[in-house]
């Protein structure tokens, strides 16, 4: 549950500027395109340049340490964004929050692997993905009440706070499990070069197909978690802690629901058939693609608000499963490097092009559109969901052979 915690506060600390978006865009006189670039690419580009050898330190070295260093640099550029006097300070602070945040994820993967075999292990990663659906309901329901309260500035600095109890209970609390050993192995062998360790991955289709089914789904979904506060506010004139608390009640709590029931669920469908791992990502993405749609047609706050929670359900659903494929189409030897890599992809084209693709596009239609351009902006999310679907669904056919593989590959 620590390392829960830990992934809540890196997932909501990057997430929470979409509610304040607006306060800052107001203040500061930015554009869409550079809003965009602010919550895209300027986190995206250096978390690119960190994670994958952060995580090949965590497959040599104390993860537990790696993640405790990388969370208290990350906390203190979010409280630092509250000091920022223009766009170039939430720039450079967005870069560092980036950077430190590369040491969160693929470490504390690792380690939930190292502590659950492979018959439990979704549901573990349910437990532990429960930060991220958390962050969902979270980031807007703290941000907006925050924000009404003692404006962004200091919610920044609050939020930076609150690394700092979570770093004293990973130090107090979290220890190093041996790795390999709830798999049967006594060692889990020397650590390849990261050459031989991307081509054993990339040789299991499986293991493609679901780095490019992640990718097109996170793409859709980063862009509709920090667009979707500000379309809320243009379209229908909401205020921050009014939104706040109906994006937590619509999209973050069914999210974090379908999360806890999802593990546990596929865990008891993949003891039947291990293909429904990949089942439940492709039903995810296939329910969101025609919810969304829907969603930017209407003109209806309260139907926008009642259709957002579907989609949010479903995915919750598929977060254990994901994680699980994850890490059982990887060798021991290699797992936080199998999640580095998918965390690579995620950020740069998810986190990074998302946002800002839906930024540029919004600015180009508010000459026609106005206040409206990101309504139809996000239309394009659609197909991209659909396609995340296609390509989860194609995991299937190959998913036995590719977990036997793994299981062999030990040097």
């Amino acid at each position: 549950m620590i390392l829960a915690l830990v992934l809540l506060l890196n997932h909501t600390d990057r997430l929470i500027l979409g509610i304040l978006v607006e306060p800052i865009r107001r203040e500061f006189q930015l554009t869409d395109g550079q809003i965009g670039f602010l919550v895209g690419p300027a986190f995206a580009l250096i978390y690119a340049v960190f994670v994958l050898p952060i995580a090949r330190l965590a497959d040599r070295h104390s993860r537990v340490k790696i993640i405790t260093v990388c969370l208290l640099i990350w906390s203190t550029a979010t409280a630092a964004f509250g000091l920022a006097e223009g766009f170039a300070a939430l720039l450079l602070a967005r870069m560092v929050l980036g950077s430190a945040e590369a040491g969160g994820i693929a470490p504390s993967m690792s380690v939930v692997s190292d502590l659950f075999s492979a018959r439990h292990r979704a549901t573990a990663m349910s437990v532990f993905g429960l930060g991220a659906s958390a962050s969902v309901l979270l980031a807007p329901l703290l941000g907006g009440a925050l924000v009404s309260l003692v404006g962004w500035r200091w919610t920044f600095g609050i939020m930076g706070l609150a690394g700092i109890p979570i770093a004293l209970l990973l130090i107090a609390f979290v220890r190093e499990p041996q790795r390999g050993r709830v798999d049967g192995l006594t060692t889990p062998g020397a650590v390849v070069p990261v050459t031989s360790s991307l081509y054993r991955l990339f040789r299991r289709p499986s293991y493609a197909l679901l780095v490019l089914g992640f990718v097109l789904s996170a793409f859709a979904q980063f862009a509709m978690f920090l667009w979707l506060p500000a379309f809320f506010q243009r379209s229908y004139g909401l205020e921050p802690a009014e939104l706040g608390a109906k994006l937590a009640l619509f999209q973050g709590l069914p999210l974090l629901a379908g999360n806890i029931l999802g593990g546990v669920l596929a865990d008891f469908l993949a003891r039947r058939d291990k293909r429904w791992l990949a089942r439940m990502m492709m039903l995810g993405s296939a329910v969101a693609a025609p919810a969304a749609a829907i969603l930017f047609a209407v003109r209806s706050e309260t139907v926008a608000f009642a259709i957002l929670a579907a989609p949010s359900l479903v995915q919750g659903l598929s977060i254990g499963a994901g994680y699980a494929l994850v890490q059982n189409l990887a060798a021991v030897h290699s797992r936080a490097t199998s999640s580095a890599v998918l965390a690579l992809c995620v950020t740069v084209v998810g986190v990074g092009l998302g946002p800002f693709t839906l930024g540029m596009l919004s600015q180009h239609l508010s000459a026609e559109f106005g206040p409206e351009s990101l309504r139809y902006a996000f239309f394009l999310v659609c197909p991209i969901f659909a396609a995340a679907a296609l390509s989860f669904g194609m995991i299937a056919r190959f998913l036995e052979r590719d977990f036997e593989d793994a299981r062999q590959d030990h040097p």
